[in-house]
């Protein structure tokens, strides 16, 4: 799926990652970091038995303008990027075993 851009927005990258919603269970799927927003589009849901269909109904997104807070977590098998947006929720991003270092500072620059 093409991501539709804003005016004055450039992708900054992409990782295939775990979304853990508040008060959800964690989902597979495409994070995609640009100068304004962070877009989730999940790999699957729970009607879906192949990995690589895209719910295309299912494209998260997230102002940049609105996260208030960036966390990490990190421990030898789970390294995980947790988002405090205006509302005071929380968005958990789990990079398993791989390097958040990046990640974080896409989700930090402007």
């Amino acid at each position: 799926m093409k991501i539709a851009l804003q005016p004055a927005e450039a992708i900054t990258d992409t990782w295939a990652i775990y979304y853990i919603p508040p008060n959800g269970k964690p989902v597979a799927g495409k994070l995609t970091v640009t100068n304004q927003r962070l877009l989730f589009l999940p790999q699957h849901d729970d009607h879906s038995f192949s990995l690589s269909v895209y719910n295309r109904e299912g494209l998260l997104t997230f102002n940049k303008m609105e996260i208030r807070e960036v966390n990490t977590q990190k421990n030898f098998l789970s390294k995980k990027v947790l988002v405090t947006m205006s509302d005071q929720s929380v968005h958990t991003f789990n990079y398993g075993v791989m390097s958040i270092d990046k990640l974080v500072a896409a989700i930090q620059n402007d």
